[in-house]
């Protein structure tokens, strides 16, 4: 209401400007008007920021009910990925807006036996890789060096913006009913651009978490299972 009121004073003041015939109180107001405009603009910014500040609180309180060492919590506050290394069990929680509840898969340490870093749809890195996925991942990067050949020539013509639109990672666990669970750090219709300071912070993170799940995964051997398809 606040913020409607300043805006408010703006558009009265600069409606004011345009009515004076006088040239000292067309700027006077115009200075008003505009100190009203950028008084409502800080206002709303901070508005903004308390308004996820206070998000971020409620989900962190939420997420302190569940034992865990180690936290990772997306920008949207829509997916948590949780480590608790003391009872080992790995949990990925999901929402679809803000007012929901997390929908929540623990898994145990013993059951995670895959993890695999997938951009737009290409396994990019995987492990281990001579379990489930490693055809997928095989044929991947025979992919991957063709499109580079054609990449080259393209260059040569027109350098062209490079953006990711997905990037996430995908784990296999022991479980029928739900085998591969997913974990996005950047999501279809915001895309990042590959040279962009956000894109490079996403990707190391990305591939921390890649790491640490790799870890989790070397603790325990596992009886291969055959699957044929990453879907």
């Amino acid at each position: 209401m606040k913020i409607l009121f300043i805006f408010l004073l703006f558009v009265v003041y600069f409606a004011l400007s345009l009515s004076l015939e006088s040239t000292n109180a067309i700027g006077l107001y115009l200075i008003i008007s505009l100190g009203f405009f950028f008084w409502g603009v800080i206002e709303w910014r901070r508005s903004i920021n308390r308004r996820n500040a206070e998000d971020r609180a409620r989900c962190e309180e939420l997420l302190a009910e569940i034992p865990h060492t180690q936290s990772l919590i997306s920008d949207s506050l829509l997916n948590v990925m949780l480590i608790d290394d003391v009872n080992n069990i790995l949990y990925i929680l999901q929402r679809d807006s803000l007012v929901e509840d997390f929908s929540i898969e623990n898994v145990p340490f013993s059951q995670v036996l895959e993890v695999a870093i997938v951009e737009e749809e290409r396994v990019l890195n995987l492990y281990p890789k001579e379990g489930l996925l490693g055809s997928t991942l095989v044929n991947n990067e025979e992919i991957i060096e063709e499109d580079s050949d054609e990449d080259e020539e393209e260059e040569e013509v027109e350098e062209v913006e490079e953006s990711i639109e997905a990037l996430c990672l995908k784990i296999v666990v022991d479980d029928l009913t739900k085998p591969i669970l997913e974990y996005p750090f950047i999501v279809f219709g915001e895309p990042l651009a590959t040279d962009s300071e956000k894109y490079i912070e996403v990707n190391s993170l990305c591939d921390e978490w890649y790491q640490k799940i790799c870890i989790i995964i070397k603790r325990y051997e596992h009886e291969k299972v055959v699957v044929r398809l990453w879907q």
